[in-house]
């Protein structure tokens, strides 16, 4: 449910101390050092202010770079809601380097910076290949963050992405589950079960393939040896 997460500074709308009836329109500085995910509602942040006060469950729309951010309503700024208490955080090394351009649920864009991104598991949603989702957490340029999915954002990376991306993509979402062992029903081992080098026979061709004499550039394909 909680997570840590690499810490940044920022500000937070001091409404959110007052139930966002007082305040408003006045900022509080912050770090911000944690996540908490539960299914349902929005992913929320933990916070330190300037002043030594930890404010707990801060949601997005609430923080900002800029205090001249716009204010923006929190379903814009984050599309879906968590899946699960299960959560993770990463930051890919490789997107720190990309600018990113999202877009709104009312096709508004606006570019920003990569931060990090969230991830769930061990729920009916995230299991489900047709409903996987995570969400990346940009600082855009407008003052505000953002957490959005995948296909919300288009990315640009000045030494690879050198094409113009689709006008109209016709994408389709992932509707498969990849397993390994999918044809195990297949397949046998033969030997002994403590046989550290142990034979696979292919029931519906016969072919036995011996893992402790293939070169280490041979690949398998449908049961076929490639060398």
């Amino acid at each position: 449910m909680n997570i840590n997460i690499p810490h940044f500074y920022c500000y937070m709308r001091k409404e959110h101390m007052y139930q966002h009836k007082d305040h408003i329109g006045e900022f509080v500085k912050v770090t911000v050092f944690a996540a908490q995910s539960n299914p349902d509602r929005a992913l929320l942040f933990h916070i330190l202010t300037d002043d030594g006060l930890v404010r707990s469950r801060v949601p997005i729309h609430m923080l900002c770079h800029k205090e001249t951010a716009p204010q923006m309503p929190l379903d814009y700024l984050q599309l879906w809601d968590c899946f699960s208490v299960n959560c993770t955080e990463v930051v890919y090394e490789y997107l720190k380097a990309a600018r990113a351009k999202v877009v709104l649920k009312d096709k508004q864009e606006l570019w920003g910076e990569y931060m990090m991104s969230f991830d769930w598991y061990g729920n009916p949603y995230s299991d489900e290949p047709t409903q996987y989702k995570s969400l990346h957490l940009i600082r855009l340029d407008n003052g505000c963050y953002t957490l959005q999915p995948n296909n919300r954002i288009f990315w640009k990376h000045m030494s690879f992405v050198t094409n113009p991306f689709p006008t109209n993509p016709d994408f389709k979402v992932d509707n498969k589950v990849f397993r390994c062992e999918a044809a195990s029903d297949r397949w046998l081992i033969e030997g002994e079960d403590d046989s550290y080098y142990y034979n696979l026979k292919n029931e519906t061709t016969n072919c036995n393939i011996e893992r402790s004499k293939q070169p280490l550039d041979t690949n398998i394909v449908d049961g076929t040896l490639n060398t």
